[in-house]
Parts: structure tokens; sequence; C-alpha cells
């Protein structure tokens, strides 16, 4: 350690347990430590010192995120350099529910939180980073279980709106002729109640998105298989999706996406809820028809997916979990 820590306690009768808080410790650190123990010898009238085998612990790396970040600590969220304390505001659907926004150290880009009731309690419906100068979403970040976001059938509640945890000059409110509004989280993934599924019609929740054999083709094609994989019981599907800018295709002053890209992974935890296993891949689209193609056809791997970016998706799964599933480009449904 550094330097040495001093710890003692008495324990009667045969057997017991001992405990140390320690503080101070320095992240990402490796401890040594050794039990040692003064067990009476009636025979001999005198204290024999018992010591255990020297064991080791390290401690956890620090958070590269605030203290009160919060939703931004969710499994799938891509790593955020934020700046300064969160911002909240009531919902436009609900207005007991809060939007959280944090800005980052990029100027032109924030990131928030939509949340809405479920049973009294507030829940986390999607999470969203938004650029002022694309007025699109760089990613839209949820998590997907049949039981905690239970489908109830509420429908498809057109009312697209301005979102209230960003700006209005940030938000583009749609494009006409070939495109249409794209969603990032779609409206069929969020059917517990009504008011959660208008959340999924703010501005930044789209981007133009060719329709004809794209949005209503192999995108829906994918939207519908990723719905009927949703997991329960002890699994989750933890779901990034985004937008890439390659080009610079304008259509009445409003950028054009170049590519959309769809990032999962099913995670399975424990009854401890320690997560111990980890699958993704992810698929990536120009912004153009694929008629006649298959959303099987375009999958390729999250590290992919991250090297044209620029992103790190998945940021808080443990690293050794994390690594070899960002890694794979086969289908994990």
């Amino acid at each position: 350690m550094n330097g040495t820590v001093y710890s003692s306690d008495q324990i009667s009768g045969t057997s017991g347990n001992f405990t140390a808080v320690l503080s101070g410790l320095t992240p990402s650190t490796t401890y040594y430590y050794k039990a040692e123990l003064d067990v009476w010898n009636p025979s001999a009238s005198t204290y024999v010192t018992v010591e255990g085998e020297i064991q080791s612990f390290t401690t956890l790396a620090e958070s590269t995120q605030p203290t009160g970040t919060g939703y931004l600590a969710c499994y799938e969220i891509p790593a955020v350099e934020v700046s300064g304390t969160h911002t909240s505001g009531s919902e436009t659907y609900d207005s007991g529910r809060k939007w959280y926004r944090y800005n980052t150290t990029s100027s032109n880009r924030a990131v928030a939180t939509h949340t809405w009731t479920s049973n009294s309690k507030e829940m986390r419906n999607y999470t969203v980073m938004m650029d002022s100068e694309t007025k699109s979403p760089v990613w839209c970040a949820f998590a997907m279980h049949a039981e905690a976001w239970e489908d109830n059938n509420v429908g498809r509640n057109d009312s697209w709106k301005t979102d209230p945890a960003f700006p209005s000059d940030w938000q583009q409110t749609g494009i006409s002729g070939s495109y249409s509004k794209g969603h990032l989280c779609a409206s069929n993934y969020r059917q517990t109640t009504v008011n959660q599924n208008k959340q999924t019609f703010y501005y930044t929740n789209q981007a133009p998105q060719w329709q004809t054999s794209f949005n209503d083709g192999v995108w829906n094609q994918l939207e519908n298989a990723v719905k009927g994989s949703m997991p329960s019981g002890r699994d989750t599907l933890y779901v990034v999706v985004g937008t890439l800018f390659e080009d610079n295709n304008t259509l009445s002053g409003i950028r054009i996406p170049s590519h959309f890209y769809k990032c999962l992974m099913k995670c399975s935890f424990n009854a401890s809820g320690e997560m111990t296993a980890a699958n993704g891949c992810a698929y990536l689209f120009t912004n153009e028809s694929h008629s006649g193609s298959k959303y099987g056809s375009f999958i390729t791997s999250i590290d992919a997916i991250e090297e044209r970016s620029g992103l790190n998706f998945f940021a808080n799964v443990p690293k050794e979990l994390q690594d070899p599933a960002e890694n794979n480009s086969s289908t994990i449904f």
C-alpha cells in the first residue's frame, strides 16, 4: 500500500468476522495486504501470532464522468466529456418527468436524457447527443428489455415537437421530397405509454433519411428484427443509433447524413446484477435507396463504426467483455 495501514479488532469465541474501512486510496492501483491474528494458546498460556497469505486488490479506475452524471453512466452511453453541472426541465408530454442536459467540452454538442413515468417511478426513455452545426443527432442510446419497456401497443402517436432540452435553433423540423424523418429510437421500441411514445417524436430523435427502399425498407426490417429480439429475464439489449456526415450533401439548406448506423450489444447479468457476458454487432447503411436488399448484407463490427465516427461506444461496459463484443461482425439474433 502507499505506506502501512494497521487495523485491528477483537473477535470472541472460535470464529468471527473482521472488516476494515480504508480511505485515501489511489484509483487504478494494486494494493497488497495480509491478515495477522494473535491467538491464545492455553497450553502455553501465551498468545501466538498467526499470519495469513498475502492477498491483493486493485482499485477501480477514476471515473471519466463527473459526480452526478447519473444516466450518462448507463452501459451503452458512448464516452462523453461533459462540462459543468447538468440542467433539467419538464418534459413536453409529461410535466411530472424531466429531461436532464449536459453541455460537453465541445461548444456545439450537448447530451440530454428523457424520462417517463412507470408505476409512479421515473424511468429513462433514451439519451441523445445533438450537434448544433448539423442540427442532427450524433447518436441516440437506449436499452431494450421486454419487461422494463413493456409493449402495451399504444400505437404511433405522430406529434413532432421541438425538444425542450435543446435550443430550438439546434433543431431542424424535417425535410420534404425524397427524405423523411428517420427515427433513431424507433416509435415501435417505445410502446409502454402514450407519453413515452410521444417522446420519440422530438425533432432531436430524427434525421433526414431516404424514404423509399431505405426508411421503409431495410431500415424498417432491421428495426423490426431488433424489436423481435428484445430480451427478458437477466438479459438486456443495449442500442446506439447514429448518423455520419462524410460528405457535404445538403437539401434546402439542411445537412443530409451520408450514413446511418445501429450498434447492438446484448448483455447478461447474474443474480447480483454483475454483467457476465456481452455479444455485439453493428449495421452501417449509406443514406440512399437499397431496393431489394436485406439488412443482413450491411452487418459490420462496432469497432468499425467507432473508427468511422471517432466515438467510443458502450464505454461503461467492462473492458474484458466490451472488447471482444465490439470486434464481432456476426449477427447476435
